[in-house]
């Protein structure tokens, strides 16, 4: 239902704002005033996760720091600017990136999260009840490690006592497990003792 949805991009269509606000998706995510006033323009109703850039990548395969993500000093500005088109800043979220990313990056990124917290109580701003810790995870042997860093993150940054909604995007930990990608090889090449193999797929390609 509408109200179990995030529209977890920080940089939308108007176009897609304004459907959003048509169905009934009233929580998304932004991560400069330009998407404020997009939003404020055409869905004053949403509440607003602020998105953060991780402090670390943790040397995830995708990198979606370098694309999204408010930095540190960005980050008075924009609850300020939330507060001023009177949007309400309920949380925050952040992707670390997608693909055998370090677990460690999760603890630092859950402490700058909950930095934000205290910066918007600082600011008088009303309590931030929602964290969302973002997706990439990998199946396997790496997740639950990640689940084991992640989980002590959240006792310590963000005690139960709080009363704080966490949620995730397991995207990827549930489509990469689901399938297995058949492809011809069409080529191959020796280099001394390194053996090369080209196949009729590629990154870009499934």
């Amino acid at each position: 239902s509408p109200d179990r949805i995030v529209f977890a991009n920080p940089c939308k269509p108007e176009s897609h704002i304004k459907f959003a606000a048509a169905v009934g998706v009233n929580l998304t995510t932004f991560d400069s005033v330009y998407e404020i006033e997009k939003i404020r323009s055409c869905h004053p109703k949403s509440a607003l996760l602020l998105r953060i850039k991780p402090p670390e990548d943790g040397g995830a395969r995708c990198q979606l720091g370098q694309k999204y993500g408010a930095l540190p000093d960005e980050i008075i500005p924009l609850l300020e600017a939330a507060k001023a088109a009177d949007l309400a800043v309920v949380g925050v979220s952040f992707h670390i990136g997608s693909g055998d990313a370090e677990t460690e990056a999760y603890s630092s990124a859950i402490a700058a999260a909950r930095g934000v917290f205290d910066t918007a109580v600082r600011l008088a701003l009303p309590p931030m009840n929602v964290l969302n810790i973002g997706g990439g995870f990998t199946a396997g042997p790496q997740f639950e490690k990640a689940a084991v860093t992640i989980n002590s993150a959240l006792k310590e940054y963000f005690p139960a006592e709080l009363n704080i909604t966490v949620m995730a995007e397991p995207g990827r930990y549930f489509a990469e497990s689901a399938f297995t990608l058949a492809v011809n090889v069409i080529g191959k090449r020796v280099r001394g003792d390194h053996r090369e193999y080209w196949i009729n797929d590629g990154i870009y390609g499934s």
